[in-house]
């Protein structure tokens, strides 16, 4: 009788070490995905000021599973700087962003809480990516090292280039290197022993 007790224990053992392994072989390690963008908002020549606390995020929910991620984890700005943001998820794009500030982005209207700005007859709503012209950027991700100015005026679009772009923050790079502001910072590897829990736990 202790002899069968023991050998269904063993063999209870070997089957969770090697559930255990297979879980380890097979499953993906955690991404982490932590990268920078610059961008910048122009309404009739004169730059939104975006750097009140209202429009940060400074405690960053640290979750084991990425789908709890509330939208404001995935994209946000840190510590009053108005020039960076900070991308914590894959496929996050500029509408995502501008949805966490409260406002609404589409291919002819800007809506901020100081209003809602609509191309017409006089004024325009223009976006200038990475030096580029685009006609739309609210579906369009966030890439490393961006620089986005979505400007709103009478100006050209040639005039919006040569004037406002170059005023767009150019060192989204730098902030690659440097550790997160918020409590956690997604360049952090997942470690062994995190894996393996996660291999035999969940």
């Amino acid at each position: 009788m202790i002899r069968q007790i023991t050998l269904v224990g063993l063999g209870l053992l070997l089957g969770i070490v090697v559930f255990g392994a297979a879980r380890f072989v097979a499953q993906p390690p955690h991404e982490h995905v932590h990268y920078h963008a610059n961008w910048a908002i122009f309404v009739d020549s004169v730059r939104l000021d975006l750097t009140a606390n209202r429009y940060m995020e400074d405690v960053l929910q640290c979750t084991a599973d990425p789908s709890l991620q509330r939208p404001e984890d995935r994209v946000h700005m840190h510590e009053n700087n108005h020039d960076v943001v900070h991308v914590h998820a894959s496929g996050v794009t500029w509408g995502h962003l501008l949805a966490n500030l409260g406002f609404g982005i589409g291919d002819d209207y800007l809506i901020t809480d100081s209003g809602r700005y609509e191309s017409g007859e006089e004024r325009s709503l223009r976006f200038v990516l990475n030096g580029s012209p685009m006609r739309s950027i609210r579906n369009l991700q966030i890439d490393d090292r961006d620089r986005l100015l979505i400007s709103f005026g009478a100006e050209a679009t040639a005039e919006v280039v040569e004037t406002q772009f170059p005023l767009v923050g150019d060192d989204a790079g730098e902030f690659n290197t440097m550790p997160d502001p918020a409590s956690c910072s997604g360049q952090e590897e997942e470690t062994l022993g995190a894996r393996l829990r996660r291999a035999i736990w969940y």
